[in-house]
């Protein structure tokens, strides 16, 4: 079993017949609890990806089989005036995730952080996830948690 990573489009990766089900994964897993379940808006998505704003990377089986994605945002933060990579979307499917094609998504997402001129790539992880042991032991320190106040006229 060989894992290829491929740069895409956000809306190729949507559009890839894999991605429904890699899609009930994530909000299984990953989705951030207390907002809405995802529901993509390839407008948005398409706005992004031909300003090259967003960038997304799969891993692909021999097979053209789609098992995991990372998608990198790169908008010029206004606070520092510079562009800074952040990770919006890391997931590798369960049945994969011996594979290496999540640290291989990772240097991909680095690679592409590196060409762009950040100053390094931002990744968020689940609460006592797998990822959350994985960041600190390939260099990725803890420099801030993510608080959630949900209204309830959220969706």
């Amino acid at each position: 079993m060989t894992v290829e990573i491929r740069s895409s489009t956000a809306c190729g990766l949507i559009q890839h017949p894999d991605f429904p089900a890699l899609r009930g994964l994530y909000i299984d897993e990953c989705a951030v609890k207390g907002l809405p379940d995802p529901r993509e808006k390839l407008e948005a998505y398409e706005l992004m990806d031909s300003t090259g704003v967003l960038r997304a990377f799969g891993a692909y089986l021999d097979d053209d089989r789609l098992i995991g994605f990372i998608t990198v945002l790169a908008p010029v933060l206004p606070h520092y005036g510079i562009t800074v990579a952040v990770a919006e979307s890391l997931f590798v499917s369960p049945a994969y995730r011996k594979s290496g094609a999540g640290l291989k998504l990772i240097r991909a997402a680095e690679a592409h952080a590196r060409a762009i001129h950040s100053p390094g790539l931002l990744l968020s992880s689940p609460l006592n996830g797998r990822l959350q042991t994985l960041l600190p032991r390939i260099g990725y320190a803890e420099t801030n948690r993510v608080f959630l106040k949900r209204f309830s006229h959220a969706a």
